[in-house]
């Protein structure tokens, strides 16, 4: 039995795809040329299109670019997808390239709580709960999701927590502190040398959605494995792995909340 087949859906389909990719507004001549169809066929599909909204017709030029139903559709659609569950197979690829275990998590009230794991395959290796929450002033997690805040912010949140002396790396004075965060601004990129937990390194770096930080993610391994001569490596790999997640979690275009 042959598979059913709806050549008229189809073709919508190419055309919402022609002129998504384009980015710009298309005349019918073209897009007919451009997919192969003709004038008729195509004439009719852009104008049932545009009359539920998921094109809109420039009654100028003639010219038909996307429309607000289909944005709003995107966004619907893009909002019910879980974070967790988009990011998760990178995470698991980092994890794999970097041997070490991953973290993702996000900045909540005055800690860092993690919502994902990814555990290195090795017996040997650092891991904790999901759900922890971690003091946002420890670690390069914490580093990190600071940054995103002002100075005088971090400040308020400093005299409110204190820095405690986890160990004998650890930052416990302020200024020193905001100049570690101004630091990692300007790298994109945080750093715990042993300033957390004794013997244990991270790395850590800002996970994007457009340009707003959503979270971050972070390596954590022993230092006798995240060696002087691998972080630069790991770090590479993180934050190439960083600009696949932004891209990958940043394609909805934006609609202003009163088209909504």
């Amino acid at each position: 039995m042959n598979d059913y087949n709806a050549p008229i859906i189809k073709k919508a389909i190419d055309i919402i795809v022609l002129i998504g990719k384009e980015n710009r507004p298309l005349g019918v001549s073209e897009i007919s040329k451009t997919l192969g169809y003709s004038k008729s066929t195509t004439f009719g599909i852009l104008k049932a299109l545009s009359d539920i909204g998921f094109l809109t017709k420039d009654q100028g030029t003639k010219r038909y670019a996307i429309g607000k139903n289909l944005l709003r559709l995107s966004k619907i659609i893009y909002k019910n997808q879980d974070i967790l569950f988009v990011i998760r197979p990178y995470l698991e690829e980092l994890a794999s390239q970097v041997d070490e275990t991953v973290f993702f998590g996000v900045h909540e009230g005055d800690s860092a709580k993690i919502l994902l794991v990814i555990e290195a395959r090795k017996s040997l290796k650092i891991s904790s709960p999901v759900g922890i929450k971690l003091p946002i002033t420890a670690g390069a997690a914490g580093k990190v999701l600071l940054s995103a805040l002002k100075n005088d912010e971090i400040r308020k949140i400093l005299e409110k927590k204190g820095l405690p002396k986890y160990t004998e790396n650890s930052i416990v004075d302020v200024d020193r502190f905001i100049e570690e965060i101004e630091k990692t601004r300007r790298l994109g990129y945080g750093l715990d040398l042993e300033e957390y937990l004794k013997g244990v390194r991270a790395v850590a770096g800002p996970v994007y959605q457009d340009e707003r930080m959503v979270g971050a993610i972070w390596i954590v391994g022993f230092s006798n494995t995240m060696t002087d001569d691998k972080l630069p490596v790991i770090i590479e790999q993180m934050n190439d792995m960083l600009r696949r997640i932004k891209k990958r979690i940043s394609f909805i275009p934006r609609l202003d909340e009163e088209e909504m």
